[in-house]
């Protein structure tokens, strides 16, 4: 993950214009597609909307899974292998890491696992692989731990129902049990977690999501926190 800065954001489906960030102190997590899971066959939606960042920023694709839940994941190397080749083909110049966005259900594990393990394989061995995860997934749970990831992001908002517990946990100064999940954290811009133990973020890379699209005042101010 050296090609990356400390201060990562997503840049999700919607107008993004980073042309003000610096480079230097600031990379780009960007989604270039979704991929719907309907059974054996899969959907691609690529990204629509602009992405304007500034030379020399260091990008990320990320590539969203999602499962349609009437018609629940048929396992089959044919499937993995269609994911790949979504994953890796058109990449936009300036990429220098992939990262799989996917909450996997636990019958879906095997088959993240795989997919996973095949990707890592066939992608370039120089650049980077990232997964996000799920922060129960990196607090309660450890299947995580021997991925093919060079990081595992631990998504510390819009938690739902564990929100209250595991955020407790984190105040308590209790840290995700994976050194994958140690690396690095995602947070939301409107939920930044407050209270944690000093020097938290000191050696994490830092994601952040933003619910609507970044603007100048909001990427000083992260920018400021964080960098």
């Amino acid at each position: 993950m050296k090609p990356f800065p400390k201060l990562m954001l997503w840049a999700w489906e919607r107008p993004e214009d980073l042309r003000s960030l610096d480079p230097a102190k600031v990379g780009v997590a960007y989604l270039c597609q979704t991929l719907t899971i309907h059974g054996d066959g899969l959907i691609r939606a690529p990204r629509l909307q602009p992405l304007r960042v500034p030379s020399g920023t260091r990008l990320m694709a990320v590539t969203r899974i999602e499962v349609d839940r009437a018609s629940p994941i048929t396992a089959s190397d044919g499937l993995r292998d269609q994911i790949i080749e979504a994953v890796l083909q058109d990449l936009r110049p300036g990429v220098r890491g992939i990262q799989i966005d996917f909450d996997a259900k636990l019958l879906e594990r095997p088959f993240y696992a795989d997919l996973l393990r095949t990707l890592r394989q066939r992608m370039n061995a120089e650049m980077p692989l990232s997964m996000t995860a799920l922060a129960s997934w990196a607090l309660f749970d450890d299947w995580i731990r021997d991925l093919p990831v060079d990081e595992a992001v631990p998504m510390c908002f819009d938690m739902g129902r564990d929100d209250r517990v595991i955020r407790d946990r984190l105040y308590r100064g209790q840290d995700f049990r994976d050194p994958l999940a140690r690396r690095s954290v995602g947070i939301g811009l409107l939920q930044p977690p407050s209270k944690l133990p000093g020097g938290w973020f000191e050696h994490r890379r830092v994601y952040i999501f933003n619910h609507h699209s970044w603007n100048e005042a909001n990427l000083k101010i992260v920018t400021t926190r964080y960098t």
